[in-house]
């Protein structure tokens, strides 16, 4: 296997593993609210319509969800190595949002948090 290839593989991993912590209801996709979140945890802060074009442009299949592969096929190409590998800023960042500390971040978590923090849902 090349570098090249080794690398992606391993940033693939790491996208799944942050895509899998924001999508609350385990289904395998993101809905709008919970693609703002990954969004904001990886340090975007994208307004409202900037979101709902950035969900346009991602699902390919359009049933308004972003499944893992369309956010791989949109994301990987142009990522930076330092967003995924400072994995430990995200865990901060996810545990300040999960604050119950069961390792899931429900819609209630999200939006109170959000709040507190001045960016109403």
């Amino acid at each position: 296997m090349m570098v090249m290839e080794t690398v992606q593989s391993e940033q693939q991993k790491q996208l799944k593993d942050i895509f899998m912590r924001f999508d609350m209801d385990s289904d395998g996709s993101l809905t709008q609210l919970e693609l703002a979140a990954l969004l904001r945890a990886l340090g975007l802060k994208p307004t409202g319509d900037q979101l709902h074009i950035l969900l346009a442009d991602m699902d390919s299949n359009c049933n308004g969800l972003v499944e893992f592969d369309e956010l791989v096929t949109l994301i990987l190409p142009d990522i930076s190595e330092q967003v995924l590998v400072n994995q430990e800023q995200l865990m901060e960042v996810f545990r300040s949002f999960d604050r119950d500390g069961n390792d899931y971040i429900t819609a209630a978590e999200l939006a109170g948090s959000m709040a507190i923090i001045g960016n109403w849902l």
